[in-house]
């Protein structure tokens, strides 16, 4: 890869520095926490590393008010980043422990993960989702033309094992056509308002931004001479029609639909949602299964409660696509020294 926006990827396994001390381990851990998906890859988080663990924060400096009002999504990606730091200090050899919103759901400390030295790692056999953390992606360019076992399915389905959660897939074409109706609807919704425009377009970048956040156009498929002008076209006209017509194609595409709901619907269950969700994705992506979010519905109360009763399992919290890709050049990533910050 090349940019310096880029370099967050290049981390290699054997530069971990065994004999060093905590501190310098725990940062070594947190090159892989930073590696997690974010809507719209904003990268909502700060970590502060402190004896025997990090401290997890959620920077609400990168909040999007018109997109995601409630900041479920936010919560959501902070979640993602605390897999990628359990399953990467799990590999390390130590025990990781998260305790979430130690201080309540109104403080910025969405969680403490105390990672205790366990002396061992996973051993030949165990499940070590760690080789998938840079491998994984979102695909929203097409799926190639292939089934998944329903074994795999059942296979990535034991991600989502916590009380409360529930996950649905939705595999038949009368469930796609209904699921490309709602989507359709809210793209309409939104796209049609242009603080929602502006709000996003703020994060859509060109193929070569040397930006180390927000999404580069060619994950979308969008060819580099469209991508210069797109964010600027995109803020001022609405373009619900191209992005319809992309995002009906991943839904009718697509192996499986699934859908993530919950029996509560709080700041600790979003981001117990963003955990459980990103050991999907890595267990997705050791099958090289790839997933693409259709999160406008959940975004629209009168269309998420649309969504509740087709569903009719909790809370909707993600409507996402799985199916075979091909790999993607993953999207840009802040530095780890950005992200740090000294503990309270």
């Amino acid at each position: 890869m090349t940019g310096k926006n880029y370099v967050a990827w290049d981390v290699l396994e054997s530069d971990y520095p065994a004999d060093g001390p905590m501190e310098e381990r725990l940062r070594f851990l947190l090159r892989y926490a930073i590696l997690a998906p974010s809507g719209p890859n904003t990268q909502p988080w700060k970590f502060a590393i402190h004896d025997g663990g990090v401290s997890v924060f959620a920077d609400l400096s990168r909040a999007l008010p018109f997109v995601d009002p409630s900041n479920r999504t936010l919560y959501m990606s902070v979640g993602c980043a605390i897999a990628n730091l359990a399953v990467a200090g799990a590999h390390f050899g130590f025990a990781p422990s998260v305790s979430y919103f130690p201080r309540g759901q109104e403080s910025d400390l969405v969680a403490e993960v105390q990672l205790s030295p366990a002396g061992r790692r996973p051993a030949d056999g165990q499940e070590d989702l760690f080789p998938q953390i840079q491998r994984r992606h979102t695909t929203k360019d097409r799926y190639e033309n292939a089934a998944i076992e329903p074994s795999v399915l059942k296979e990535i389905e034991k991600s989502i094992n916590l009380p409360g959660f529930y996950l649905s897939y939705m595999p038949d074409e009368g469930s796609k056509a209904k699921m490309a109706d709602l989507v359709s609807r809210s793209h309409q919704i939104q796209l049609a308002k242009k603080e929602f425009r502006h709000n996003l377009g703020e994060w859509l970048r060109n193929n070569w931004t040397a930006e180390p956040d927000g999404m580069p156009l060619y994950t979308f498929g969008v060819p580099d001479a469209i991508s210069l002008g797109f964010p600027a076209a995109f803020k001022e006209f609405d373009l619900s029609r191209p992005v319809i017509y992309r995002d009906s194609g991943l839904i009718h595409g697509c192996s499986t639909l699934a859908a993530l709901t919950t029996d509560q619907d709080d700041k600790l269950t979003w981001a117990m949602c963003g955990f459980a969700l990103e050991n999907l994705l890595l267990r997705a992506t050791s099958y090289d299964i790839r997933a693409s979010f259709f999160s406008q519905p959940i975004g629209l109360p009168d269309l998420r409660e649309e969504l509740k009763a087709r569903i009719n399992r909790g809370h909707p919290q993600l409507l996402f696509s799985l199916g075979m890709a091909k790999p993607m050049r993953p999207s840009p990533r802040r530095p780890l020294e950005d992200v740090i910050i000294k503990p309270s």
